[in-house]
């Protein structure tokens, strides 16, 4: 359930009332731009990425990036950063580790961010802030800045410097709790998406703290997984699409992209579905995979499966405990001592309990995809040859037609 800070929206009338509301809410703020964050998860949490990358980073772990990043940089692009905070500001755009955190003043760009990426499988999120409020909380003054500014008086500039000291500097700490700044736009990119910044400190989850306490000005809007769909078509209609955010030819061909997978996620579920599994009658007291339709000769029978696979060396295998142990003995085929196996055993598709056979209806080609070897009656059961691609049993050890093939993706 959402806290009282939280709203569920599912179009973009609703989202932009939200923020109206959102504004009336707060009009006492002094400047009453708010900002917006969009996160393709609602469940993700205000951290920097600094801190999601790696466990309890310290002062030198950032400033050792900051210097390779510095080092190695002029080289590789046309950008001229003048300063320290400008060179930080380039390593966030380009997806470097930093303890910033990206926000934007259009709440549009912030929808935005939050559902392009997202196939409508999560439930989505954008976070709106007030800025003013986080500066007066942190620094008790009314002010967001451009910290390393050309014409910033150097009392405006000491007061940001404990977020960004010089390159190993001694005997500094970092703050606890993050401020708000506004970056200069030396970069196109920073000016197109309207884009502002909070720098975190030594509390990795300050914001999330922030945003439980009374009369905190940090909410959170949740767009479900199944609105996120219509949230897309909204924006389109605004014109907001890929070359928006990202004017340039890279922006462009994603747009072609973003197209290409909204054409793939109209497709409805059972698109390709020919199976399902129910109580063998090869393998008795076991599972088997079973035509729901008939199925063509040469179909390819998985169609839209996982194929993911990850290879396990034998000598890496669990002993115990022994169900553990079986699930790599039920289910993979080997190759010289390698088990191939689900990314996670929690995803087993149909795929993976195909039987084996001594007459099968089913090949698997070089790729682990199958087809249907003749056409294939509804109610009927599939199997299939794994002697072909895998060599966990040896055909003389037990009967085919009485056990699990034991295959990359069945059993």
């Amino acid at each position: 359930m959402p806290r009282p800070q939280q709203q569920v929206v599912k179009t973009l009338n609703e989202f932009l009332e939200c923020v109206k509301t959102l504004e009336k809410k707060w009009e006492d703020s002094e400047q009453g731009w708010l900002w917006f964050r969009g996160q393709q998860r609602a469940y993700w949490t205000l951290t920097p990425k600094l801190y999601r990358d790696v466990s309890n980073p310290s002062r030198e772990t950032d400033d050792d990036i900051r210097e390779q990043f510095v080092i190695r940089a002029p080289s590789l692009t046309d950008e001229k950063p003048k300063n320290s905070w400008e060179w930080y500001f380039l390593m966030q755009h380009f997806g470097a580790p930093t303890r910033l955190l990206d926000w934007t003043e259009s709440a549009l760009i912030g929808l935005y961010f939050a559902v392009k990426d997202n196939q409508g499988y999560f439930d989505a999120a954008v976070w709106i802030l007030d800025p003013w409020w986080l500066n007066k909380t942190v620094l008790r003054k009314i002010e967001v800045i451009p910290p390393g500014a050309s014409g910033l008086s150097k009392t405006d500039d000491e007061r940001y410097r404990p977020w960004l000291r010089n390159h190993f500097e001694p005997h500094s700490v970092l703050p606890n709790r993050p401020v708000a700044i506004y970056p200069t736009h030396f970069a196109r990119r920073i000016s197109t998406q309207r884009s502002c910044f909070t720098i975190h400190g030594l509390q990795t989850d300050a914001l999330d703290v922030l945003e439980r306490a009374p009369r905190s000005r940090i909410s959170k809007v949740i767009i479900p997984g199944y609105a996120v769909a219509v949230v897309k078509d909204d924006l389109a209609r605004c014109g907001m699409d890929e070359v928006s955010i990202f004017p340039d030819l890279q922006g462009l061909a994603r747009v072609a992209n973003d197209e290409l997978k909204a054409q793939q996620s109209r497709r409805p579920p059972h698109d390709g579905v020919y199976t399902r599994l129910r109580p063998s009658r090869i393998h008795k007291g076991g599972v088997g995979v079973f035509a729901i339709r008939r199925i063509r000769k040469g179909t390819l029978i998985f169609a839209g499966e996982n194929e993911e696979m990850l290879w396990v060396a034998e000598k890496d295998l669990p002993k115990r405990p022994a169900q553990i142990r079986e699930l790599y003995d039920d289910f993979t085929p080997v190759k010289d001592n390698w088990y191939g196996c689900p990314v996670s055993f929690n995803r087993l598709t149909p795929a993976w309990y195909l039987n084996d056979s001594d007459d099968p209806n089913v090949r698997a080609d070089h790729n682990y995809d199958f087809f249907a070897l003749r056409d294939i009656e509804d109610g009927e059961e599939l199997t299939v040859d794994s002697s072909i691609y895998s060599a966990h049993m040896p055909n003389n050890e037990v009967p085919r037609a009485a056990r699990a093939h034991r295959r990359p993706r069945g059993v």
